[in-house]
């Protein structure tokens, strides 16, 4: 076989990846992201626990005012300025239950719990009381 210098320049020229390149940008990727992965969706769960927790904060103010008028607090949240069904920007959680704290009335204590539903659904129900005890807030 005879070599023209004229096609030795052409395959010099030749430009691209080869398969081993590739395959090792492909296993650098793969890398990267069963690292990252969880730690996206840990962000999200703690965003979204953030959010709840922020809305229960804005609902037991809510109660306060309510308590300081009332004196008494509600089990509704139509009566606070609510529609009936409470949740998040995200939609992570809602708000569905506000009841009398245990072995109390509504007019000593109320509890106030956010559930987690859709893409935070299995997660634990973040609670608030009247006396400012909270639970699962991390």
């Amino acid at each position: 076989m005879i070599i023209n210098t004229k096609n030795m320049h052409l395959l010099k020229k030749r430009k691209g990846f080869t398969l081993i390149e590739l395959m090792i940008v492909v296993a650098i990727i793969g890398i990267i992201a069963a690292i990252g992965y969880p730690s996206y969706t840990s962000y999200l769960k703690k965003a979204g626990r953030s959010e709840a927790s922020a809305l229960l904060l804005e609902v037991m103010e809510k109660q306060e005012q309510w308590y300081r008028q009332n004196l008494s607090y509600t089990a509704d949240l139509a009566e606070l300025g609510y529609p009936a069904t409470l949740e998040t920007d995200s939609a992570r959680h809602i708000i569905n239950e506000m009841k009398a704290c245990d072995g109390s009335t509504l007019r000593r204590c109320v509890i106030v719990t956010a559930s987690a539903q859709g893409k935070q659904a299995g997660d634990v129900a973040l609670t608030l009381n009247s006396k400012g005890a909270k639970t699962n807030w991390e």
